[in-house]
């Protein structure tokens, strides 16, 4: 099998068509023509465009007619800060001149305008008014250009920018194809095994450590918000447990994503953390318990004790399900204050400087400004940086082990802030460094979560650049996981990572023997499914039950030459699509809804799609009567998908397209009585937009 043969495996049949219609396009030899693809799906729109480089980028692989001279392409990305195109191909080609004896002119797809959505408007109304300029620069421009767009910048520049669209030759609009979830690693870090109130935290207790506050620490402290919080907390008389303390597999959606009750850091299931449950005091205890009330204890707790208790006071409020930045900041504020009564050589220096980036790292992820979050991450990992300075890994291997893990953790989050690549690679270092001290014959539980977390790492990195290596790199580690985690009495995270192996296959059947790896990512997501059951884990099981309908949709499109297998596989998208949507719906009926980690309008969309392609290809050997059905099952999920979202929104947009290609179907299909049978489905508040594209 030849290069271009396995890139095309990549994409769907549809799109396969689409492209070669741009690529000839492309290839005719003609000046001055302007065309515009549409994609909303990057990862296509990036191999696709990458095709188009490798095809086009030096000679055409279709002959030019008339024996012209072949076509040149050249990709360049949009200066986000000074998006001007014209500017940028004329630069290009006052460096690179060109002969039109021996070569014709080239052809420039420009990329990455769906980034100019996170610029100012400042920034995106210079594009617009740039594109305006058309008029002036085309007649110099001895060039064809390709712009790249996603749809909610094709629609603005319809509407806002006619100068530039009246010169418009051609629009190519590709199909976003399904794709499984990212593998899940580590989205909670583990707590260090720090000293906490074990018994009460009673009144008495408020007045002795309001007393230590208010007589030492004057100049310390904001006295009147301290005395504020000790004063008001009420009495709370259970135990104190380490931060982020783990489930135990219970079901129900929060206990199978291993998160504390009522946190939402993202919607995605989370390996259990198995973090020790030994606490050892901070400090030599009196002759009585340092845990009795104040009046019966030996001795007031000292400065550093009285800080650290008010921070576990508050931590062990995050834990118990009030994570709210009011309790964070206190509680580092508290351990902060802890640190600058603790000598320097405290071996729980490292402990609470873990805590503080564990705080630190929960804070980044409570709504707010961007640039706010991006700071709270940015002190969470300096917190684990200075732990491990404080300490030596043969010295304390485990507290060593467990720091770099958050630390690995944290650069996953600040890859998706800035420098993907390298804070992901930074982030596999961290992982690894702790592998060299986290061993399975002392603490399998552990060592499989970072080997998950380092497997997800390798994911990502997989999608910025060496692709096949980073892939096979993560599937080393899943597997390394799964060979720690025993399905029976850790089934949960057993299954999920069989679900992050799965996506792994999945996404190294795009560059690679694509059947292969696709089946494999089917028996990854079916042993899944094994243990994550309706009744069990429903969310799980719906993400999935979708990650399941993806890969067979793939491995339909694999099918073109053999409409039995094509057939099959499609029947079994299909299914699993409904149960994911099915479940998706019973659990938005909850009180308050359980959250799913996939996005349901587009899985509605995707089985809506895996319908009409029963319906409209006879090979498939469905029947009038069974096409019809399939042609009304792909017009009732795309409507419903199209009123589960916004008006005027990209997913809305999308919706309404394939609605009005449905509706052009049951005309081809059925003339003016089938198009009348599909409107007659129509909500009434979408004719309006529908009726005149018909």
């Amino acid at each position: 099998m030849t290069v271009t043969d396995t890139v095309a495996h990549k994409i769907s049949s549809w799109n396969r068509q689409i492209y070669k219609r741009l690529k000839l396009a492309l290839s005719l030899g003609l000046r001055r023509q302007i065309f515009v693809a549409i994609c909303d799906d990057l990862s296509l729109r990036n191999r696709l465009a990458d095709k188009l480089h490798g095809e086009l980028g030096t000679t055409c692989a279709i002959a030019p007619p008339n024996g012209s001279i072949p076509t040149n392409l050249v990709s360049l990305n949009i200066n986000v800060n000074d998006p001007h195109p014209f500017a940028q191909i004329s630069a290009w080609l006052a460096q690179n001149p060109y002969s039109p004896i021996t070569t014709s002119p080239p052809s420039f797809q420009l990329l990455g305008i769906e980034r100019l959505t996170r610029q100012s408007p400042t920034i995106q109304q210079l594009f617009l008014r740039r594109l305006q300029s058309i008029e002036r620069y085309l007649p110099q421009l001895d060039a064809n250009v390709l712009l790249w767009l996603p749809r909610p910048w094709f629609h603005s520049i319809v509407q806002s920018v006619p100068e530039f669209w009246q010169w418009h030759t051609g629009v190519f609009e590709f199909e976003g194809e399904p794709t499984p979830l990212p593998p899940i690693g580590s989205t909670q870090p583990e707590a260090s095994p720090t000293a906490v109130t074990t018994q009460q935290t009673t009144a008495s207790f408020q007045e002795t450590l309001q007393t230590v506050l208010t007589q030492e620490f004057e100049e310390n402290l904001d006295l009147e918000l301290f005395q504020g919080i000790v004063g008001n907390n009420g009495d709370n008389s259970r135990e104190m447990e380490p931060l982020l303390a783990p489930t135990n597999g219970n079901s129900g959606a929060n206990q199978d994503n291993g998160m504390l009750k009522a946190v939402d850091f993202q919607t995605q299931e989370t390996p259990t953390q198995q973090n020790s449950t030994t606490s050892q005091p901070l400090s030599e205890p009196s002759q009585e318990s340092p845990h009795l009330p104040a009046d019966e204890s030996a001795q007031t707790p000292s400065p550093a004790e009285a800080y650290l208790q008010l921070g576990n006071h508050y931590r062990h409020a995050i834990e118990q399900g009030d994570p709210s930045p009011e309790n964070l900041a206190i509680a580092i504020q508290s351990y902060e204050q802890a640190l600058q009564w603790l000598d320097d050589t405290s071996p729980h220096v490292p402990d609470v400087l873990n805590d503080l980036g564990n705080l630190y790292w929960m804070l980044s992820r409570c709504p707010q400004d961007r640039e706010i979050q991006l700071s709270y991450l940015e002190q969470g990992i300096q917190s684990y940086q200075l732990a491990l300075t404080k300490l030596t890994a043969q010295q304390a291997p485990q507290t060593y082990a467990m720091i770099q893990n958050n630390l690995g953790a944290a650069y996953g989050d600040l890859a998706r802030y800035q420098d993907a690549a390298e804070n992901l690679e930074l982030s596999i270092r961290a992982y690894e460094e702790a592998l060299h001290y986290r061993h399975p014959e002392n603490d399998p539980l552990k060592y499989a979560s970072t080997q998950n977390n380092l497997g997800t790492a390798y994911w990502h990195l997989a999608q910025h650049h060496s692709p096949v290596n980073n892939l096979q790199a993560a599937i080393g580690a899943y597997a390394e996981a799964l060979y720690y985690y025993n399905s029976r009495s850790n089934a949960t995270n057993w299954a999920m990572i069989q679900n992050n192996l799965g996506t792994a296959y999945w996404n190294l059947a795009q560059y690679e023997k694509p059947e292969t790896w696709l089946e494999l990512a089917v028996i990854a997501y079916k042993d899944a499914l094994t243990y994550r059951t309706p009744e069990v884990a429903p969310a799980a099981c719906a993400g999935t039950q979708n990650n399941l309908g993806t890969a067979y949709w793939h491995l339909a499109d694999r099918c073109v030459e053999d409409p039995q297998r094509r057939a099959e596989y499609l029947c079994h998208c299909i299914s699993a699509y409904e149960v994911a949507i099915a479940l998706a719906e019973k659990l938005a009926q909850h009180h308050p809804p359980t959250p799913i980690n996939f996005d349901g309008i587009a899985t509605r969309n995707n089985l809506g799609l895996a319908h009409y392609q029963f319906a409209t290809e006879p090979s498939l050997g469905a029947g009038k009567e069974e096409q019809s059905k399939h042609l009304e099952a792909a017009l009732h999920h795309h409507v419903q998908a199209c009123m589960g979202v916004t008006a005027r929104s990209d997913a809305y947009q999308t919706s309404l397209e394939y609605i009005i290609k449905a509706i052009r179907t049951f005309y081809q299909e059925q003339g003016i009585t089938g198009q009348n049978l599909a409107l007659s489905k129509i909500p009434g508040q979408l004719l309006p937009e529908i009726l005149p594209r018909l």
